[in-house]
C-alpha cells in the first residue's frame, strides 16, 4: 500500500475513533441531564465549569444513589401516615406555621423509613426521580418551614407549603393512601385558609 494511502487510513480512523469518543460524551451529557435536570447545572457551576470533574461527580452518586434500598412503607406505615396527615390537615387552620412543621418533619421521617439518605442533597437527587414537581414541591415545602421560623411567612404560602409536603406524600405512597382534599379538607386547597 502506497504511503500516501496509510496517511489517508490513519486519519480515517483517527476521525472515527475522535466521534465516536465525542458522540459518548453528548449521550453522557444527555442522560445525566435527563437523570439530573437542575442539579446537572448546579454540579458544573460548582465544579468551575469543569463539565467532565461534573459528570464525574454526578456518575459517582449516581451509583452510590443507584445501590441505595430505597423500598416503600408497609402497609401499616402507610396506615399511619394517612392518619397523621389527616389529623395535620384538620389542624393547620388553628396553627399553619407550627403544622407545616410538623407535616415537614412527618415526610422527613417518611423518607428515612424508605430508605432515603439523611444529607438533603442526596434525598433531593432521589426526589428528582420521581419528577421534577415533587423535587419542587419538596423544597417549597422545607423552604417555607424554614422562613417560617422568622414569622413573616404569610397563611397563603404555609398553605402553600403544605400542599406542597402533601404533594410530595402523595407521590411517595401514592395519591389513594393520603386522605383527600374534597370535602372538609378542601379549605387547604381552595386558595386560602378558611
Amino acid at each position: 500500500m502506497p504511503v500516501p494511502w496509510v496517511v489517508i487510513l490513519v486519519v480515517l480512523l483517527v476521525a472515527a475513533f475522535a466521534a465516536a469518543v465525542a458522540d459518548a460524551s453528548a449521550r453522557r451529557t444527555r442522560r445525566l441531564k435527563e437523570r439530573f435536570g437542575s442539579e446537572y447545572g448546579a454540579a458544573v457551576t460548582a465544579h468551575q465549569g469543569r463539565t467532565r470533574r461534573a459528570q464525574s461527580a454526578l456518575l459517582k452518586r449516581e451509583r452510590r444513589l443507584d445501590a441505595l434500598p430505597v423500598r416503600r412503607p408497609d402497609p401499616a406505615r402507610a396506615e399511619q401516615v394517612r392518619v397523621r396527615w389527616r389529623d395535620l390537615q384538620r389542624q393547620f387552620v388553628d396553627e399553619p406555621a407550627a403544622v407545616l412543621a410538623r407535616a415537614v418533619r412527618a415526610l422527613e421521617e417518611l423518607l428515612d423509613d424508605m430508605g432515603l439518605p439523611a444529607e438533603r442533597e442526596d434525598r433531593e437527587a432521589l426526589l428528582r426521580f420521581r419528577g421534577a414537581q415533587v423535587l419542587q414541591s419538596y423544597r417549597r415545602a422545607r423552604g417555607v418551614t424554614e422562613r417560617s421560623t422568622d414569622g413573616t411567612v404569610s397563611t397563603e404560602e404555609l398553605r402553600e407549603g403544605f400542599v406542597s409536603a402533601r404533594s410530595v406524600c402523595e407521590a411517595l405512597l401514592g395519591a389513594e393512601d393520603l386522605p383527600s382534599t374534597e370535602g372538609e379538607d378542601a379549605r387547604l386547597v381552595g386558595g386560602r385558609v378558611r
